[in-house]
């Protein structure tokens, strides 16, 4: 190739990196600066079309969503959400079926805004993660089952309990008894309300959540005959931790995993969070 042909295509393909460069400058600058875990408010109404894979989803403007992943795809930044991070109301459409996330939805500045950790969803780690490949999964969010901790490996398929649960966008649900483990959507609740106030005394461990519709007296009482506070449900951190071991099915004295979990206390009820499950074997 002559020289002149040469250096018209080096500068061309100069030219073409300049432009993507810039290009790229610019796109990162349209799209909401957060990463998995992270929470965003709707700026507006975002609507979801349905796709051969996802049902139709609305998000309506001042929604908090809590981001389950986030990638690049065709040099948009996009994410998703899991379904039993929202509240009933939001994630109904979807019970039954065997999507359990949003599909792909772009993070642009002009629909989201991203904001800090509901204060009624302080009563646990919302950030919390482990490195890849050190055999330890974070498994918590939010959800409170009632007693010690998780059940052993017998009876894991069939354990029920009571449970509750608060929502990204601020909903406290209560199940009067439902499956410890369970995958695909989680059902209608016994009781969902929204939280209207939320208040952490320092150095209490506790969290309090006010709603102005009624909470079972299982989980809550009622404070005031009026306005938006009239009642009041409190989970107190135990700041303990219990373990429950699962061995291998040839050798019982082999452990295959242990399922760690997080002691609360609401309204004199023993209840766990499920935090995390240690994979021995993988180390």
């Amino acid at each position: 190739m002559k020289l002149k042909n040469i250096l018209v295509t080096i500068g061309a393909i100069g030219l073409g990196l300049a432009l993507t460069g810039g290009v790229t400058a610019a796109a990162s600058t349209s799209y909401v600066n957060a990463k998995s875990g992270n929470f965003l408010i709707a700026k507006k109404k975002i609507v979801l079309a349905k796709t051969k894979y996802k049902k139709a989803f609305t998000i309506l403007k001042g929604t908090i969503v809590q981001i389950s992943g986030v990638t690049t795809l065709n040099g948009k930044r996009i994410m998703d959400i899991q379904m039993n991070s929202l509240s009933y109301h939001l994630r109904k459409s979807y019970v039954g079926k065997n999507e359990t996330s949003t599909r792909n939805i772009v993070m642009k500045k002009t629909n989201f805004k991203k904001v800090s950790v509901p204060q009624y969803l302080r009563y646990y780690s919302t950030q919390k993660s482990y490195p890849e490949n050190i055999g330890l999964n974070a498994t918590q969010d939010g959800s409170l089952f009632a007693g010690l901790k998780y059940p052993d490996a017998n009876d894991e398929s069939t354990a029920k309990a009571a449970r509750i649960h608060v929502s990204s966008d601020g909903y406290l649900e209560y199940y009067a008894n439902t499956d410890v483990f369970s995958v695909g959507v989680d059902p209608k609740p016994t009781t969902s309300v929204k939280v209207t106030k939320a208040a952490l005394p320092s150095g209490s461990g506790k969290t309090y959540l006010y709603t102005k519709q009624a909470v079972p007296s299982a989980i809550g009482k009622r404070i005031s005959k009026s306005g938006s506070a009239q009642y009041l449900t409190v989970i107190k951190r135990q700041y303990t931790t219990y373990t429950t071991t699962y061995t291998t099915e040839r050798n019982k004295d082999v452990t295959s995993s242990v399922h760690v979990s997080c002691g609360y206390l609401v309204n004199g009820t023993h209840y766990y969070m499920p935090t995390a499950i240690f994979f021995p074997q993988s180390n």
